[in-house]
């Protein structure tokens, strides 16, 4: 018999409204866990909880919790902003929580890359996570967004032994052709699958694409979403991973074998600072202040004013705490 792991996806909309947002992730994993075709792994999306920053362990974190047990299903519900004693006040990790089919919660991965200016106040993690389900004889890694971009975060979680890798995202419109080749190539180059889900509808300033994606090992889409909100399942042939690690994709290139063999030699692997290319290139824009002096070297006479956000982040926190204290 093969290995076969049945992926549930949560393609939905994030708003400010956090109370909303987890409402709606409970409701559609109830939905996912209806079907004849019911998924051992449930995957949001990135910053569904973000306006309301909370420890993890937390009250949010125990809402998500029991429904990896209720359901009794491993479970990545999706990012949220954490707290933690170890940092500044105001600043948070981007943080996405993993629990298993008792409720556990087995581990939490950090966001190492807060996509610039946008994240400003999230402070890069620095461990990765890859989790076991042993029930399937396989290991998932975690991204989240912008990590997907830089290649070494993949291919690490492939060394530790990832056969799928998870990627939350809420990428915005302008991002959807530049970001759809980088999917395909992370899921060839580390001979993987490639679960990457995203928001959709309006998030604050920006409309998100939707488009989640399966991408296979042998770098074919099997499953892609709309810009509509929506769930699926897709069952991944596990046995593709290891066929193609084993044997080459599609019986030609030995990626994951040819690695091992070359070893290419890393010179600023421990301290990229060390490099010449940053000599001159220097560090990017952390914030939206910086952005707009980094591109006035090179635009000219810039137009308009950017408008100031209204939050009404008091009332989504009690909104928080009068939902989570409806479920006990």
């Amino acid at each position: 018999m093969g290995r076969f792991l049945n992926v549930g996806i949560i393609q939905m909309p994030c708003g400010g409204e956090t109370a909303a947002n987890l409402a709606y992730i409970e409701e559609k994993t109830e939905r996912l866990m209806q079907s004849h075709h019911k998924p051992d792994l449930v995957v949001g999306v990135e910053c569904m909880e973000v306006f309301t920053p909370e420890t993890i362990p937390g009250p949010i974190s125990d809402f998500f919790a029991a429904i990896a047990k209720k359901h009794h299903i491993y479970f990545i519900p999706g990012s949220m902003y954490e707290i933690d004693k170890s940092l500044p006040q105001g600043r948070f990790y981007n943080t996405a929580p993993v629990y298993d089919p008792e409720g556990k919660l087995i581990g939490k991965y950090r966001k190492m890359a807060p996509w610039r200016p946008g994240e400003d106040a999230a402070v890069p993690g620095r461990e990765y996570l890859v989790f076991d389900i042993p029930e399937k004889e396989t290991k998932v890694g975690v991204q989240i967004c912008y990590d997907l971009n830089f290649p070494e975060i993949s291919r690490n979680e492939t060394l530790m032994g990832a056969e799928v890798l998870v990627k939350l995202t809420m990428d915005p419109q302008e991002l959807f052709k530049l970001n759809e080749h980088i999917h395909y190539a992370r899921a060839l180059e580390n001979q993987a699958y490639l679960v990457c889900t995203n928001g959709t509808g309006f998030f604050g300033s920006t409309h998100l694409y939707g488009h989640s994606q399966v991408i296979t090992p042998e770098g074919n889409c099997v499953w892609e979403a709309e810009q509509e909100e929506t769930i699926c399942t897709v069952t991944l042939d596990l046995d593709l991973v290891d066929r193609c690690r084993k044997y080459g994709t599609i019986f030609m290139d030995h990626y994951m074998k040819h690695l091992f063999e070359y070893n290419f030699p890393m010179p600023y692997g421990d301290d990229f600072t060390k490099a010449p290319l940053y000599e001159k290139l220097g560090v990017g824009p952390r914030n939206a202040d910086e952005y707009e002096k980094n591109v006035a070297e090179i635009v000219e006479n810039s137009i308009g004013h950017r408008a100031s956000a209204s939050l009404d982040v008091e009332d989504w926190k009690k909104n928080v705490d009068e939902f989570l204290a409806g479920k006990k």
